[in-house]
């Protein structure tokens, strides 16, 4: 049977792990020097510097949590206080979760990656020489929809996804296929309705059946969560904190759709890299790189950003959504996690998350944790 990550989480954090929930009032200061004191420190002065309202981290190794920990505001008018359970929206962190359930389909017989995607979307003008793989590696050639005229309406109003496809296919490709790395919504997108074509079911039912219920990550949802535990977004509008509107999902879809808590979000990193979603064969193919390199050493598997941080290999993957920051990674030597959720879309999450990283692994009383 597939492990149940969030009772396996709860367990962990009631008895083994520092965790904690700050705002408004200060938690009771930790240890000198302890690696709650030292997380703390870095994040604190990351949220002074920018001014976002609540930031959740969670760090776990082998999917044991290290530290879990909430800090600010998940509601400002409220004054509603971040904890562990708060639900951030992930924004492309969904990515992974479609290149898994291909993945999941390809094992099953029911396609294969280097299909053509015409094969199962026959009805729209997409290119014949794009395949599943290249939908996967962001080397389609398929320009981004969230680019065009028309997406803040669908961001508002929601689109039906015949809308989105007729328009990605009438668009020039933005080079042909195979040719050249350009990180494309698009891409997943058509991903999300070839899993729907496939599997006779939505995409969020097979998000819900395949994924989510085997593994027991309850609050990792399709769903628009609701205040609370959902965290209200803001952008910074002139120097104040504004709350923003939260997108249609049916405009963000198998590309950006899904919301977590840091809990199940770290659940899901050692769910995906431990062979619970996937066999270990195709978790070797999403990190396998693109032929083409993104740039500055960086490659693009299926669904992650593939790097080396620190003289170490990671995978990881940012989101953004107005109002909203995500961003997971996991070192690949030994399965050490990170992820970092965010109400605010105006933070470097990926250098904060780097400066978690150096401000524990660079010590000499914690670096064994990594």
């Amino acid at each position: 049977m597939v492990p149940r990550y969030t009772a396996l989480f709860t367990t962990l954090l009631v008895t083994a792990v520092l965790i904690g929930c700050t705002a408004g009032a200060p938690s009771p200061a930790p240890s000198p020097a302890s690696l709650g004191e030292r997380v703390d420190a870095v994040v604190r002065a990351a949220m002074q510097r920018s001014g976002v309202p609540a930031v959740s981290v969670g760090l776990a190794r082998g999917g044991v949590p290290i530290y879990v920990q909430s800090y600010g505001l998940a509601d400002v008018s409220h004054g509603a206080a971040a904890s562990p359970d708060t639900v951030f929206e992930l924004g492309s962190v969904t990515k992974q979760f479609t290149a898994a359930l291909i993945l999941q389909l390809q094992e099953a017989g029911q396609l294969h990656v280097d299909d053509p995607a015409v094969l199962y979307l026959p009805q729209y003008s997409l290119s014949a020489g794009i395949t599943l793989r290249m939908l996967l590696n962001h080397t389609s050639g398929l320009p981004d929809f969230t680019n065009f005229p028309a997406f803040q309406d669908w961001y508002v109003n929601g689109v039906a996804e015949a809308t989105v496809l007729e328009a990605i296919g009438a668009a020039p490709l933005d080079h042909p296929p195979g040719t050249a790395w350009e990180y494309s919504n698009s891409n997943y997108f058509v991903l999300g309705v070839i899993i729907e074509k496939v599997t006779g079911q939505s995409y969020a039912l097979n998000v819900q059946q395949r994924i989510l219920a085997p593994l027991g990550l309850a609050s990792i949802t399709y769903r628009l969560p609701q205040v609370p535990p959902g965290a209200v977004g803001y952008t910074d509008s002139g120097g104040s904190v504004v709350p923003i509107r939260m997108a249609d999902r049916s405009a963000l879809f198998a590309a950006g759709a899904l919301s977590a808590d840091v809990k199940d979000l770290l659940g899901w990193d050692h769910a995906l890299y431990s062979g619970a979603v996937v066999s270990q064969a195709s978790f070797g193919q999403m990190v396998t790189p693109a032929p083409i390199g993104m740039g500055g050493g960086s490659f693009y598997g299926f669904g992650l950003v593939l790097d080396n941080f620190a003289g170490r290999p990671r995978a990881w993957h940012n989101g953004f959504i107005n109002g909203f920051l995500a961003y997971n990674e996991v070192f690949l030597d030994d399965g050490l996690s990170l992820a970092l959720l965010t109400n605010g879309d105006f933070i470097d999450q990926q250098a904060l998350g780097d400066a978690i990283y150096d401000a524990v692994c660079n010590s000499s009383a914690y670096a064994a944790l990594c």
